[in-house]
């Protein structure tokens, strides 16, 4: 507990988590009002006749979770986890602190383990707090269109099953966080783990739409891949049927065209279990020479 504490505080006494923090807000401050409340303002008269709605369900409690929640797993993965992740790891290099730590007697189990856990922490933190500003910017919003702040809305989600979207978009978060790790501790570089994760996530979506129009083993591959079990966890946060603003370069999920959210939910565990397993191999195994000093 001594080093995880050592190893949080090493890491928010930097500036780059607050950046990427002050990035989420601005973010979702964009999602919330200028796409949300102003686009429905310029829009009402076209929207209390039934047309372009989608901006109302982006800015309207609760229906705004669905944005939030949807946006937030894929820029919260990008911006966020993926870059202080990566930055976390591989500044250890830079500065020669993981070797020192090991010479002084933590194991490298330990080591890598604690890493993981406190960029873990971290994120976790900061994401929660950008959800809950969210949140806040959507009340406001909501009411300032005079409409009613209540859970009790049509397919509406009770208390505890908001619990449950936020862990399911955590879950989605995940596998590209342990990717950016696993890329930083492998190749011992910042550019490789931000850019290798952010990468996959574009190579992917694009490589899922081609093999989406074969045939035969083609066109299930990308039911093995991280991306199709992501759309089902996010699919799965969807309620009343509405469409909202989302800036995730991938079409807004429908549950019954993907998976079921607890296959997605063991499939992102099993590439997860298989991401920490290079990423331990190759730590355990490597030699930490007079340039990682």
């Amino acid at each position: 507990m001594t080093v995880l504490r050592a190893e949080m505080m090493k890491t928010t006494k930097r500036w780059m988590p607050y950046v990427l923090f002050l990035f989420a807000i601005a973010g979702t401050a964009v999602i919330i009002g200028l796409f949300g409340y102003v686009a429905w303002f310029n829009e009402r008269d076209e929207a209390e006749a039934g047309f372009g709605i989608e901006s109302f369900f982006t800015f309207a409690w609760p229906w705004s979770l669905q944005a939030l929640l949807d946006n937030g797993q894929f820029y919260g993965s990008v911006l966020f986890v993926a870059i202080l992740t990566s930055s976390s790891v591989a500044t250890e290099y830079n500065w020669g602190t993981a070797r020192g730590a090991l010479i002084r007697g933590q194991s490298r189990t330990g080591y890598l383990l604690t890493k993981l856990l406190g960029t873990a922490l971290i994120c976790t933190g900061f994401l929660l707090a950008v959800l809950a500003i969210g949140v806040v910017f959507s009340i406001l919003a909501t009411a300032a269109a005079h409409e009613s702040i209540t859970l009790d809305v049509p397919g509406g989600p009770s208390v505890p099953e908001i619990g449950l979207m936020i862990m399911r978009a955590a879950l989605a978060i995940l596998p590209y966080g342990i990717l950016a790790f696993m890329l930083a501790v492998v190749g011992r570089s910042t550019a490789l783990g931000v850019a290798g994760a952010i990468g996959y996530m574009f190579v992917e979506n694009i490589a899922t739409a081609i093999l989406r129009e074969f045939s035969g083993i083609w066109n299930d591959i990308p039911d093995l891949l991280i991306g199709t079990h992501v759309s089902s966890l996010i699919a799965a946060n969807r309620f009343g049927n509405v469409e909202y603003v989302s800036f995730a370069p991938r079409e807004r999920p429908i549950a019954g065209e993907l998976p079921d959210a607890w296959i997605a939910a063991l499939a992102i565990v099993a590439w997860c279990a298989v991401l920490l397993g290079i990423t331990f191999f190759v730590f355990l195994r490597r030699d930490l020479q007079t340039r990682d000093v």
